[in-house]
Formats: structure tokens, sequence, C-alpha cells
């Protein structure tokens, strides 16, 4: 269980930055925005899950976007950092120094940020990110997901949170999502904000109309 500190300890982290206040609004830019993507270190066992990693990673160097993600190597996570390093796209790999280890981090992903903890990770994710898309994943992948959508129903940030449903792997989770405003615990408006795609074309079209930051993301330096 996650302790009222561990919440209040990354909050405060992202309240701190400035480009990560409360209803704050984002102008388009030529600025290269960033997309934060959550997903699993295993590759699943659909060849369309990995499938749908490589057309995001491919459309995110198309448009000269950069990905955010976990640092690894492996499964969903290794195959879009894999395309996007492919297509000379941009991406910074965030990851704890328990996880640093040579069979799981990227090496060839040299904007590498290794942070101590969990929480740290995450608030360094956040402070990154002007979207969050959530491909697929297991516990890890979930615990992410619901963080940001849950800041997002408290108006800690504005960021759009996407999931992309791929064959249907989050059917059970959107109806999880549907059931808990039909039981009247989360508000409709709320559940609006979670954008749900079945395909990749689907979603880097509404990706491709977001608003982005008015900021670069923060430098490693």
């Amino acid at each position: 269980m996650i302790a009222p500190t561990d919440i209040c300890l990354v909050g405060a982290i992202l309240l701190s930055q400035p480009h990560f206040r409360t209803g704050s609004r984002r102008k388009k830019t030529s600025l290269m925005p960033a997309i934060c993507v959550f997903c699993g270190s295993r590759p699943g066992n659909n060849p369309g899950f990995l499938a749908a990693a490589e057309e995001l990673g491919d459309w995110i160097s198309a448009n000269n976007w950069t990905l955010v993600y976990g640092g690894g190597s492996t499964g969903m996570m290794g195959q879009i950092a894999d395309t996007v390093l492919d297509t000379g796209g941009q991406i910074i790999g965030v990851i704890t120094t328990q996880l640093a280890q040579p069979d799981l981090m990227h090496h060839q992903v040299r904007d590498m940020r290794i942070v101590s903890n969990m929480h740290e990770r995450k608030a360094l994710m956040h402070q990154l990110a002007d979207v969050y898309v959530t491909l697929p994943g297991a516990l890890g992948t979930m615990e992410e997901f619901f963080e940001a959508a849950t800041w997002a129903q408290l108006n800690i940030h504005s960021r759009p949170v996407a999931i992309l449903n791929t064959d249907g792997v989050y059917n059970p989770l959107v109806k999880l999502l549907d059931s808990m405003v039909d039981a009247d615990f989360l508000a409709s408006g709320c559940r609006r904000r979670i954008e749900v795609f079945d395909t990749p074309g689907e979603l880097t079209q509404w990706l491709q109309n977001l608003p982005v930051r008015d900021s670069p993301p923060p430098s490693s330096h």
C-alpha cells in the first residue's frame, strides 16, 4: 500500500516544476513535444502488441516528438525504443538504480536518467511529459497509468491521458472504468478525460491535433 507521505513526496516534486502547474495550458510551438509511454517489459503473446509499439515509435520519430519511457531494452519498452532509435528519433529513458542492469537497461539510449527509486522515476517522467499513452503491459504499467489518470482528476496536471487498446487487451480495464461511473464512484467527466483508441492510427491522429508544451523538456545537465 502506498502511504500518504509517498503521495505527498511525489506531488511536491511535481508541483515544484514550473511547467507542471494546475490547469496550465500549452500553446502550439515548434518545440519538440514529449510523449510519455507506459508499457510492459515483456512482449506479450500477440504479435500485434509489438507491431503497435513499432508503429507508434515510427510516428514519434517522423513527427519530431521525444519519447519518454522507462529505460528498458526488453519487451514492449525495447520495441518502441529500438524503433525510435532506428529511425533517428529522440529518446529520454528514466530508470532506477535497481533496474539499471546490463540485461534490462537500454544502452543505446544516450539520454538515460538514472534515479534512486520508483517515486523519483515517476516524478521525472511526469516532469518531462506532454501526454501519457499506455500500451499493453502489466502491474507496473497499470500503476503508472492510474497515477497519471488520478492526478488529472485531481487537477495536479492537465496533460492528456490515453490508452492504446490493441486487439482489445484493455477491454476489461475499460469495462471497469465504465462500471465505476455506473456505480457513481467515478465522475463521468473524469472518465471522459481518459481516451481509448483501438488502433495506432486512431491514436496518432489524436496526438497530431494536441497542443504541446511551451518550454522544452528539462535537460539532464
